[in-house]
């Protein structure tokens, strides 16, 4: 049997936090200004395997040089300060899957606006110069859309494209669900069936108001797909503890 260790290594507080536009340019700003691999990591709060695994991210493809944590650090710091407007997004986006990009925060404020102010999708996509279905995603992943159906039905899309047709998918997925609603009252679940998420939500309505209280109860409202659970839950608006 293997002892297990009583002083487990202590790991940095940002350890496993998704990377964030300032996380990279405070990266490249401590290249700039010579700081060593495990100073960089240690303003991070981010353990040096994670700063060594970013670098070559950064670092273009056809730039002609060894690939070693101090090579691309050097090319990094010639090139910062050859060209100060560098645009290491651009290089960063490139080793990325398309929907897991890194977003500015100017282009999500363009995306914010194009929501609130119903811009069509194909318009975004041409300001944004970024592909229907990673902006569709990002807008999920923001919160201002609950899925890619809700997406289209706001801001439309290019006809016969991927992102159209997830929609129809969804929308056909919707029409099939079952919502199952539970309302705790009195200490006892009341489970109830419905067709849609509006039923389901004024039937908790009704069951709040029936009760005499003036707070929601706590309550579950889950989506079924053929005697699956589809795994989405939902919250009421006016619900309170």
């Amino acid at each position: 049997m293997s002892e297990i260790d009583p002083n487990p290594p202590v790991r940095p507080p940002r350890h496993g936090e998704a990377w964030t536009w300032t996380d990279f340019e405070h990266l490249l700003q401590g290249v700039f200004n010579g700081l060593s691999l495990q100073q960089i990591a240690a303003e991070l709060m981010r353990t040096p395997g994670a700063i060594r695994a970013h670098l070559p991210r950064l670092v273009p493809d056809d730039a002609k040089i060894q690939r070693t944590t101090q090579a691309l650090m050097d090319w990094l710091r010639r090139r910062l300060a050859e060209k100060p407007e560098y645009d290491w997004q651009t290089v960063l986006n490139s080793h990325a899957d398309d929907p897991y990009r890194l977003w500015s925060g100017m282009e999500n404020e363009l995306l914010s606006n194009g929501w609130d102010h119903r811009t069509g999708l194909p318009k975004l996509v041409a300001e944004l110069q970024i592909s229907e279905p990673t902006i569709a995603h990002h807008l999920i992943e923001l919160g201002l859309a609950a899925d890619v159906g809700e997406v289209v039905d706001r801001l439309g899309a290019k006809p016969g494209g991927s992102v159209e047709a997830r929609a129809r998918h969804v929308r056909a997925e919707l029409e099939e669900a079952v919502f199952v609603l539970v309302v705790v009252r009195a200490g006892r679940p009341i489970t109830s069936l419905h067709h849609s998420h509006e039923q389901a939500e004024e039937a908790f309505r009704q069951i709040v108001e029936g009760s005499g209280i003036s707070k929601s109860r706590p309550w579950v409202l889950r989506r079924r797909l053929d005697g699956r659970d589809a795994g989405q839950y939902w919250t009421p608006r006016d619900s309170c503890d």
